[in-house]
């Protein structure tokens, strides 16, 4: 299982570091397991790096900022922005 640590040096990496044709298509992943756990394992195992990877031919780099709305809280807003 990967660490914290671990996470965190991934968190810094860049789509340009390995090169986006070694980033891994999530398009080709297969989440297997019962459990959340097993299904989260079974991604990191796959994907390699959970914040670098690619989908198609389009890479792909996600960061989060350590503070803020959560999620869940910025697509309420969003939708209900629509609305007006």
């Amino acid at each position: 299982m990967i660490d914290k640590n671990l996470l965190e040096e991934m968190s810094r990496a860049t789509v340009h570091d390995a090169g986006p044709a070694c980033l891994r298509d999530i398009l080709e992943i297969e989440i297997r397991g019962e459990t959340a756990g097993q299904r989260l394992e079974s991604y990191l195992a796959q994907v390699g790096n959970p914040y670098c990877f690619r989908v198609g031919k389009t890479p792909v780099k996600i960061s989060f900022q350590p503070c803020g709305e959560t999620l869940d809280k910025k697509i309420k807003a969003y939708f209900l922005s629509l609305k007006t």
